[in-house]
C-alpha cells in the first residue's frame, strides 16, 4: 500500500516517508513497515501476518504505478482524491477515490466473478459509483472471457465499454464492443493520453464516433446459418441450451421465422441467443397486435430460459433484455412490419409480414450500420 498512518495521526505517502518512523495500517491500525529499494515503488506492508481484510500485500509495480498515474491525473486537473481510501461502511479500500464518491479499482489480476459482484454491489449500496479499470493483461486480453465481461459498463452513447490503463504510454484505452458477427467480435479501441484528458470525464462521459456496416445483410444471414449448421453438426455445447429451448416450442436453430435473423447485427455477447429474445418478440407482437414495450420485456423474462442469462457486475439488470428488445423493435418499425402508435406501444400489421413480397427486395437495397453514439439503422445502396 502506498499510504500510512503515522504516530501523529497524518496520512503519509510512502515517498514521503522515512525508515525511522512508525507507521500503522489506515484500516486494521496495525503496524506496517516502509519498503524503499531500487527495484520497485516505496510501498507499505503488514508487519506481522495479522489479517487486515482490506489488505493488498505484495503489490505488483504495475498496480502501485497505476494507483499514482490516476492520482497525478487527478493533480493535472484539479479534482480531490483519496489514494486507497478506506470506507469503513462497507469495509473496502478503494485504489483511489474521486470527489468522495467516484471509486476506482485498478484490476491488474484475475478474481472470482462472486468477489467482483460483492465488491461492486457493497459501493453501489452505499452511494458509491464504482469504475473497474483493467491492467495490462486482463484488459488488452484478445478473447472475451466470462470475467472480463463483467468489467464491461454500457451506456446509450458508448453503448458496451470496458477500461484499461497502459503504464509505460500513461493512457487510458477504452474497447467498445459494437457486435459479433458469428465468428468475431467487432471492437473499436481509442487511447487517450492521461496527460490531456481527465480520467474522471473520460469514465463518466467521453463518447467516440465509429461505425460498422454489413453491406449484404441477407448474404450475412445466409452466412450465419452454415456457420451455425456446421456447429450443430459438431455438437457445439454452446448451442445445446439454446437448441433444447427451440425444440420444445416446435422450432429449429436453422428454420425460424426469416425476420427473425435480421438484424444481421447480433449483441455482442449474448450473440446466437438473440435469436431466442427476437423469437419471443415476434411472436407476442402476432399474438397480441398490440403491446407495450414493458409488456414485451416481461414476457421474454418469464419465457427464457435462466441459463441463457447472466446477471453481469456493472450492468444494469436485465440490460442485455433492454438491449435486444430495443435493436429488433426499431428493425421491425424500419422495416413498417411494426408502427409505435403510442410512446412504447407498438402495433403489429400481420399483413407486411405474411402478404408483402418484396421484403426480402427491400434488404437487397440496403446496408446495415451500427453507429457510435449508439445508434442502428439502415443506408439504401
Amino acid at each position: 500500500m502506498l499510504i500510512a498512518i503515522n504516530e501523529k495521526e497524518e496520512m503519509i505517502m510512502s515517498h514521503d516517508a522515512n525508515k525511522k518512523e512508525t507507521y500503522y495500517c489506515p484500516s486494521c491500525h496495525s503496524e506496517v513497515m516502509l519498503k524503499k529499494g531500487e527495484i520497485k515503488y516505496p510501498h507499505f506492508a503488514h508487519k506481522t501476518t495479522t489479517v487486515c481484510q482490506t489488505a493488498t500485500e505484495n503489490e505488483s509495480v504495475e498496480h502501485l504505478a497505476g494507483k499514482l498515474l490516476i492520482a497525478k491525473n487527478c493533480e493535472i486537473f484539479g479534482l480531490e482524491y483519496q489514494i486507497e481510501a478506506y470506507l469503513p461502511e462497507i469495509n473496502q479500500r478503494a485504489d483511489v477515490l474521486i470527489d468522495k464518491k467516484l471509486a476506482i479499482e485498478f484490476q491488474c489480476s484475475p478474481l472470482s466473478i462472486e468477489r467482483l459482484k460483492e465488491r461492486t454491489e457493497h459501493y453501489k449500496q452505499n452511494g458509491y459509483q464504482v469504475f473497474w479499470i483493467l491492467g495490462q493483461k486482463l484488459g488488452q486480453l484478445s478473447s472475451l472471457t466470462e470475467l472480463k465481461k463483467h468489467f464491461i459498463y454500457f451506456d446509450h452513447c458508448r453503448g458496451y465499454v470496458d477500461f484499461c490503463l497502459l503504464i509505460d504510454k500513461e493512457a487510458l484505452v477504452m474497447t467498445h464492443y459494437l457486435t459479433h458477427n458469428g465468428k468475431d467480435m467487432i471492437v473499436r479501441k481509442k487511447s487517450y493520453s492521461l496527460q490531456d484528458y481527465s480520467l474522471k470525464e473520460l469514465l463518466l462521459k467521453h463518447c467516440m464516433v465509429a461505425s460498422y456496416s454489413i453491406v449484404s445483410p441477407l448474404k450475412e444471414v445466409s452466412r450465419r446459418k452454415d456457420r451455425l449448421s456446421k456447429r450443430l453438426l459438431q455438437s457445439d455445447k454452446s448451442l445445446r441450451v439454446l437448441q433444447e429451448y427451440l425444440y420444445q416450442q416446435l422450432y429449429h436453430l436453422l428454420y425460424l421465422p426469416e425476420v427473425v435473423y435480421l438484424p444481421s447485427l447480433y449483441h455482442p455477447f449474448f450473440k446466437e441467443t438473440e435469436l431466442v429474445v427476437r423469437l419471443i418478440i415476434f411472436n407476442e407482437l402476432k399474438h397480441q397486435k398490440k403491446i407495450s414495450y414493458v409488456e414485451l420485456k416481461e414476457m421474454i423474462i418469464s419465457e427464457i430460459p435462466n441459463e441463457m442469462l447472466d446477471d453481469y457486475a456493472n450492468l444494469g439488470k436485465y440490460q442485455v433484455i433492454d438491449y435486444c428488445l430495443s435493436l429488433y423493435l426499431h428493425f421491425l418499425k424500419e422495416i413498417t412490419v411494426v408502427e409505435e402508435i403510442s410512446p412504447n406501444v407498438f402495433h403489429f400489421k400481420e399483413e407486411e409480414v405474411l402478404n408483402n413480397a418484396q421484403w426480402k427486395n427491400f434488404f437487397k437495397k440496403r446496408s446495415e450500420r451500427l453507429t457510435l453514439p449508439l445508434k442502428y439503422d439502415m443506408i439504401i445502396k
